[in-house]
């Protein structure tokens, strides 16, 4: 298959996500690249996009790839932003129908609260057709704070 890729888009987003100058949830490389839009209805998480063919695979569709970092992304931000850092122990994505243009939007959901979070996102297109879903666990990190707690004098 023949396709040529609109490098002015793919150097416009790599300039773009280059340009950052903070690394925080919300705002960091991967995100401005693929120019994830994340936001927070009620008690989930949303990361819209625009599927640009710089995203494609060699068959002319979104890479499975980059719909596993929105999922992933989706429900890192929503476990950041109800309980603080965590880290993906484990993900599993199941790729439905491909999408080759339009936005596509991940919702994030908790199944599971603790130590320890169970976590399902969904990608839809435009449409509201099922792209993939994806379900993963999750473990809190600890912060600085909790690591290491400030003695106390006695």
């Amino acid at each position: 298959m023949t396709r040529n890729v609109d490098l002015d888009q793919a150097r416009a987003a790599f300039t773009r996500a280059a340009a950052g100058e903070r690394e925080v949830f919300g705002d960091f490389f991967l995100t401005r690249l693929f120019g994830f839009d994340i936001t927070f209805p009620a008690e989930a998480c949303e990361v819209a996009f625009e599927v640009q063919d710089f995203m494609f695979n060699p068959q002319g569709t979104l890479h499975g790839g980059v719909l596993a970092t929105a999922l992933d992304i989706s429900m890192g931000h929503l476990i950041h932003r109800h309980a603080g850092p965590g880290t993906t122990l484990e993900m599993k994505v199941q790729y439905l129908a491909p999408a080759r243009s339009g936005r596509v939007t991940c919702h994030a959901e908790a199944l599971r609260r603790g130590g320890t979070w169970f976590l399902r996102a969904e990608a839809r297109n435009e449409g509201g057709h099922l792209l993939a879903y994806a379900t993963s666990t999750w473990k809190l990190l600890k912060t600085a704070a909790q690591a290491s707690p400030k003695e106390t004098p006695a």
